[in-house]
């Protein structure tokens, strides 16, 4: 399968925001926010919330697309202290896994980082996903032995992952 990974920019909120809606309903146990708030967010909120990541020199958005299809999402954010990259909202559509969109996603945002200076990278994973753990472990991260309830008041744990870059 040909894909082609490319950041977007502040003006593509509507493809972020059309992601992010499939991502949680899709895979609600993997996200931390909620698909009826989010989905209910009024135009001017996704706007803003794109525009002070992709428009950021400190944060990233990626997307997967297959043709012009949209099939996968990453975002990025370097920490203005440390060298340290946090990695989240990470998604492939169903139908495209396991043909590499998910570990070529995480590799651009490494390869971003790095140039910025970067030299670690974490994640938080929900601990029963086995096919999340195993991509993030095929790319270098290791779990550690932070956990927290995915959202308060979950039964859902998350598990931080980390990696040298």
């Amino acid at each position: 399968m040909d894909f082609l990974i490319r950041p977007i920019s502040g003006d593509e909120w509507r493809l972020w925001r059309s992601l992010r809606l499939r991502a949680v309903e899709e895979s609600p146990d993997s996200f931390r926010g909620y698909l009826a708030r989010e989905s209910a967010e009024a135009d001017e909120w996704w706007i803003a919330l794109i525009s002070n990541t992709a428009d950021h020199p400190r944060g990233l958005l990626l997307v997967a697309e297959v043709g012009s299809d949209p099939v996968g999402m990453l975002f990025g954010r370097l920490d203005s202290d440390t060298d340290l990259l946090d990695v989240g909202s990470m998604w492939v559509d169903p139908e495209a896994r396991r043909q590499g969109i998910g570990s070529g996603m995480i590799e651009a945002a490494v390869a971003w980082a790095r140039k910025a200076g970067a030299t670690s990278a974490e994640l938080w994973v929900t601990e029963d996903n086995e096919a999340a753990r195993t991509l993030y472990e095929n790319v270098g991260f290791v779990a550690t032995d932070e956990a927290e309830p995915l959202r308060e008041g979950s039964e859902v744990t998350v598990v931080k992952m980390s990696a040298a870059i």
